[in-house]
């Protein structure tokens, strides 16, 4: 049985409409918001409200922000994405990797412990984001 039918979707939920390279998609930086204004705000104040201060943080599919409160120290946030150039740009992340997590679904940080595990705007890239979900009981 495939996720999708374990989930209660369409066996073809998950296909892929682009089988092209994803390294290769990513590849020029896109230094944009993809959410409005009011979507950040919205997204910023859950943060401040759901993090603990202090806490340690792994961003997913991160990119050139995290929409992190600026307010608010973290002991460390690790981002993970898709482009070098972006994640180097984010002023948020203490340290961050490259990982296509469609090619390669382990996480090299998948022994670490955080307070948070968030995952944003990019999960709509995720082949089986489900995997990360139910790992991470976030979304």
């Amino acid at each position: 049985m495939t996720e999708a039918i374990e989930l209660g979707l369409p066996a073809q939920a998950f296909d892929r409409q682009d089988d092209g390279d994803d390294l290769g998609f990513y590849a020029p930086p896109r230094l944009v918001t993809h959410i409005d204004e009011a979507a950040v705000g919205a997204l910023t104040s859950l943060y401040r409200d759901a993090i603990p201060a202090g806490g340690r943080v792994l961003d997913l599919m991160s990119s050139w922000v995290s929409h992190l409160p600026d307010d608010v120290a973290y002991g460390e946030v690790v981002g993970h994405g898709m482009n070098a150039e972006e994640l180097a740009a984010n002023p948020r992340l203490d340290r961050w990797f490259v990982q296509n997590l469609n090619d390669v679904p382990d996480l090299s940080e998948g022994d670490a412990r955080y307070d948070a595990v968030l995952i944003c705007v990019g999960v709509q890239y995720l082949q089986h984001p489900s995997r990360y979900c139910a790992r991470f009981v976030v979304c």
